[in-house]
């Protein structure tokens, strides 16, 4: 079906997602939430950021979905979810900058089960996909969820993962990656 305009994505142009392990590198497009959740059919190729949790690179916890399969049946860039281990790097490129991440948590959830987007302390991204695709039914059984901690940031200009262009990161109200403070 066609994407209703209420439901259109936030176009991040200046963020991407690398998994190194998984020879992956994606556009990260924000998802609105809507009803009881958000509605990722839409993203194809890409990462989705979902509203309402932490923005990536904030202090938090960021939920990005991707899918397993797409939907001509391919497999999506977040197929091999589950072959992410302990210490394997998560890396949000983002305004010229590198926001690292490592795997601390690989497991499957119920599709209800909503404790892997819990707030946290320090920053924090969560990968999520479907698994366990039951034909009878149409639908996935699990959520593979994929969680990794933020521990590195390398604050030098770099160019964007996708296009090459040099990338300044935006100032915030009480950021201290901003303003050079690490």
């Amino acid at each position: 079906p066609a994407q209703p305009h209420a439901l259109v994505y936030q176009d991040y142009s200046e963020m991407s997602l690398e998994i190194p392990a998984l020879n992956e590198q994606i556009a990260i497009l924000g998802v609105p939430k809507s009803g009881n959740g958000w509605d990722v059919r839409w993203l194809e190729n890409q990462a989705g950021y979902l509203e309402g949790t932490a923005f990536p690179t904030w202090q938090g916890n960021s939920g990005l979905a991707g899918h397993a399969n797409l939907a001509d049946g391919s497999p999506g860039p977040f197929t091999n979810l589950g072959a992410l281990k302990w210490g394997d790097q998560v890396i949000i490129h983002a305004w010229g900058q590198r926001y690292i991440y490592e795997v601390r948590q690989n497991s499957l959830v119920t599709p209800g089960e909503m404790d892997a987007l819990r707030h946290e302390e320090l920053a924090w991204v969560t990968l999520i996909t479907c698994q366990g695709y039951d034909a009878l039914d149409g639908e996935y059984r699990w959520r593979r969820i994929v969680r990794a901690v933020l521990v590195g940031h390398d604050p030098r200009v770099a160019a964007d993962a996708r296009d090459g262009a040099i990338l300044a990161r935006p100032a915030v109200d009480g950021d201290e990656l901003a303003a050079g403070v690490a």
